[in-house]
């Protein structure tokens, strides 16, 4: 297939559509430990239940993951991102009906699996309509997630301002998919077949990696970085207000900069791993750095070292860490 094929308006449609979903998908994520406060409310509980909500994301994805990939090989990219987009319409248009916390774990769960099949679906359609730009198509990806959690606690801060019902941050992003899901009906995906010499571009690992060593460490790697990601979008607002004194509008913008530090990173690192920087030696300064600065945040609270923390977190863990442990993982 040729790179102008890949440009043709039929095929632009299809990426647009994959970058929007994954726009929203940035929100998704973040939609239930921003409005954890209504929603504690609302299903008369406490933050420990709305916890418990959040782990079906986790659940959702983990249940998923893999036969997703078979269904994507199997009935198209378009298919399984359409039933991605199902899965988000059901988790924003429920949410705010929703009458208690078990069926609004059921949503929760929705929305892990809409992750699965949008990633399945999606990240595969990017590189076959790019086949020879696969990784700036990819980069753009985690941009558009940065931009979606950058752009809604601001949202979730304006709403809690002016005293306007949580339900509609909700319900616009419902509103986009459904307008996503209108555009996915009208376009068209290339062929699922990509050039072999394209694969052989990608870079490999001098020697077999070990599956007890290597393997291990990445798979502790992914859990480690993830479970940071989440630590932070669920509890650095709540922290912020407990321990900083911050208004709860002003608590939930720390995700933002949280988002604008790893939107940062993705750029950067996107350059220096073309030129002499080793994805495994940059996991290690990242590492480091979100450690240090973890033990800042906790050492002297306060509005200042919140904001910026929630910056170098984000450029450090979120941006550099899970975007570089991708990198390595992709030489085995």
């Amino acid at each position: 297939m040729s790179q102008n094929k890949a440009f043709s308006t039929p095929f632009i449609l299809a990426v647009l559509c994959i970058y929007f979903s994954y726009f929203l998908h940035g929100i998704s994520v973040i939609t239930l430990a921003q409005n954890m406060s209504s929603l504690a409310e609302k299903f008369s509980t406490d933050n420990a239940g709305i916890a418990y909500l959040i782990s079906g994301i986790g659940l959702g994805r983990l249940i998923s993951i893999l036969f997703f990939g078979v269904i994507s090989d199997k009935f198209g990219r378009r298919a399984v991102i359409l039933m991605a987009v199902i899965m988000y319409l059901l988790f924003f248009f429920g949410i705010p009906a929703c009458p208690n916390l078990t069926l609004a774990y059921g949503l929760a769960v929705c929305v892990g699996i809409a992750n699965s099949a949008l990633d399945t679906g999606g990240y595969p359609a990017l590189m076959e309509c790019f086949p020879k730009a696969s990784g700036s198509a990819v980069i753009l990806v985690k941009a558009m997630v940065s931009f979606g959690q950058m752009f809604y606690p601001m949202l979730v801060s304006y709403m809690l301002l002016n005293n306007i019902w949580y339900g509609y941050g909700l319900i616009i992003p419902g509103i986009l998919f459904v307008l996503i899901t209108l555009m996915l009906l009208k376009s068209k995906f290339p062929s699922q077949l990509v050039d072999a010499s394209v694969a052989n571009e990608l870079p490999q690992m001098n020697s077999k990696p070990l599956v007890w060593l290597e393997g291990v460490s990445s798979v502790l790697f992914g859990v480690a970085a993830f479970s940071t990601f989440y630590v932070i979008v669920v509890w650095m607002p709540k922290y912020a207000m407990a321990f900083a004194g911050m208004s709860e509008a002003e608590a939930l913008k720390t995700i933002s900069y949280y988002s604008m530090g790893s939107l940062v990173c993705v750029f950067i690192f996107a350059a220096l791993l073309k030129k002499m920087v080793r994805p495994i030696w940059a996991n290690v300064f990242n590492s480091a750095l979100a450690t240090i600065t973890a033990a800042i945040i906790y050492l002297y609270p306060s509005p200042l070292v919140c904001n910026a923390g929630a910056f170098v977190i984000g450029f450090s863990a979120a941006g550099g860490i899970l975007q570089l442990g991708v990198s390595v993982m992709s030489e085995f």
